[in-house]
């Protein structure tokens, strides 16, 4: 499919893109509240267990492994949707596979951090083995929806689209989520922790970008030239 970048679909892009990386660090806490039976604190990106529920138990682990492993499920929906006749499916599992940010995953591990390696390193208690272990295993889950993606793309030079798709995101996420939204909440804007764990500024950030990407979800479909 030959794809064009419209201002709709850019704006419904990135709400579903910041809508996702909510999800996933949703799926972190509420794996942890399973668990400890409490809400850990978290801000923006960087999340916790509460009391001494890591060291009390064990398996707690699994809520590091939770929050990728909903983003893997998300990418390969969208590698499966791009397998379906309807362009308006195409788009949207195209959509899916960046939106969840694979380049993040990739080099989140790579340079050793992320939660697949933290996570294993916590069970393995082997850093280095938890390095490559996790690099592998990342690399096995996403190649397959990354080619995928790219053998889609019929536009004239495949691999400048492809490069936007998988780099860009990233990179404004970066930017809004890191530097700006977190930089907020450090500086007390709308700070104080109120539900599931969350400052009232990532509550109310969440309900934006949920309500903007339903409200706006159609906008999708501009992503296919017609």
């Amino acid at each position: 499919m030959k794809l064009k970048l419209t201002p709709k679909f850019v704006l419904t892009f990135l709400a579903l893109t910041f809508l996702l990386h909510e999800a996933h660090e949703i799926v972190h806490t509420t794996i942890g509240r399973i668990i400890c039976g409490c809400w850990g604190q978290r801000d923006f990106n960087i999340w916790s267990l509460c009391g001494n529920c890591a060291e009390q138990k064990p398996y707690s682990v699994l809520s590091t492994f939770a929050g990728p492993a909903f983003t893997y499920l998300m990418i390969w929906l969208g590698a499966y949707l791009m397998h379906k006749t309807k362009d308006n499916l195409k788009a949207l599992g195209f959509s899916l596979v960046f939106a969840n940010m694979p380049f993040t995953r990739i080099f989140g591990a790579v340079t050793g951090g992320g939660d697949e390696v933290w996570g294993l390193n916590l069970v393995l208690h082997n850093y280095n083995l938890a390095w490559l272990l996790g690099t592998i295993m990342i690399l096995a889950i996403i190649i397959y929806p990354l080619y995928k993606s790219f053998k889609l793309i019929e536009n004239e030079s495949p691999i400048v689209w492809f490069l936007v798709f998988l780099l860009i995101p990233g990179q404004i996420d970066v930017w809004v989520i890191l530097i700006v939204l977190n930089s907020l909440v450090q500086k007390g804007v709308l700070s104080n922790y109120w539900i599931l764990g969350s400052p009232i500024l990532v509550t109310v950030w969440t309900a934006i970008v949920t309500l903007t990407y339903l409200f706006t979800r159609k906008n999708i479909n501009e992503l296919i030239r017609k």
